[in-house]
């Protein structure tokens, strides 16, 4: 049974109102204590646990996030080690001085100096190359004397030998002969220069001198004979 929570005095359970005093009674207050029942007991490893676990998800992100930033963290660049030159300084050779050498000029024979003798023996030299040629067909490529003047040139010695020589430089078989050792010449006082290269006939020998660029007065056909005379051995172009 419940009592009276002013005046103590023992209530029936269904009294609404203290008899005594008038104390309205609480519906909610029980009559009477009953025993206490004790709160289950809570297992203090549970939170423990939770908490555990939670700092091992804490710990493990934090691992994850590090290795990550580390793979997104580039490498620090690698300083080059210096390169060392050693260089030396440069010093020129060791000379050695020598004494110059003057060596005397070797005298150069002018022109001037060529005379009927030089020339004369030029013609001795080719003669046996023109005796080959006798009775055939060559190209006559130059024809002078002493006195003679063309394109403004009086030639002497000298100048007939240069001449040769000139035409020797583009025709290594030029030969020269005297005009009095043939009979096919009707001056006997000029140094002829021939080509020694035989041809069939005056045509051909013509026709090679038209090849080379020839004016027509300074290359023709001619055939050297001992016997006859001019005519027949000789066409100009």
């Amino acid at each position: 049974m419940s009592s009276c929570t002013a005046c103590e005095r023992e209530l029936s359970p269904e009294a609404r109102f203290c008899g005594t005093c008038g104390t309205p009674v609480d519906p909610l207050s029980p009559a009477s204590p009953g025993p206490t029942t004790a709160p289950p007991s809570r297992n203090v490893m549970t939170p423990l646990a939770a908490g555990g676990a939670v700092v091992a998800l804490i710990t493990a992100g934090a691992v994850v996030f590090a290795v990550s930033r580390s793979k997104e963290t580039p490498t620090a660049q690698q300083t080059p080690e210096p390169i060392v030159v050693t260089t030396q300084e440069w010093a020129p050779p060791p000379t050695t001085m020598t004494d110059p050498t003057w060596t005397t000029p070797t005298s150069v024979t002018p022109s001037t100096a060529v005379t009927e003798a030089d020339v004369r023996s030029q013609v001795a030299h080719d003669h046996a190359v023109a005796e080959g040629l006798v009775g055939s067909w060559v190209p006559q490529l130059s024809s002078k004397n002493v006195g003679l003047v063309v394109h403004g040139v009086t030639y002497d010695y000298p100048a007939i030998m240069e001449d040769f020589r000139r035409l020797q430089a583009s025709y290594p078989d030029a030969v020269m002969v005297d005009s009095g050792d043939y009979n096919n010449f009707s001056r006997k006082d000029f140094f002829v220069t021939l080509k020694a290269e035989t041809f069939g006939s005056a045509d051909q020998a013509n026709a090679w001198c038209d090849q080379q660029g020839f004016a027509p007065e300074d290359c023709h056909a001619g055939r050297l004979t001992h016997t006859g005379g001019p005519a027949g051995n000789s066409k100009p172009r």
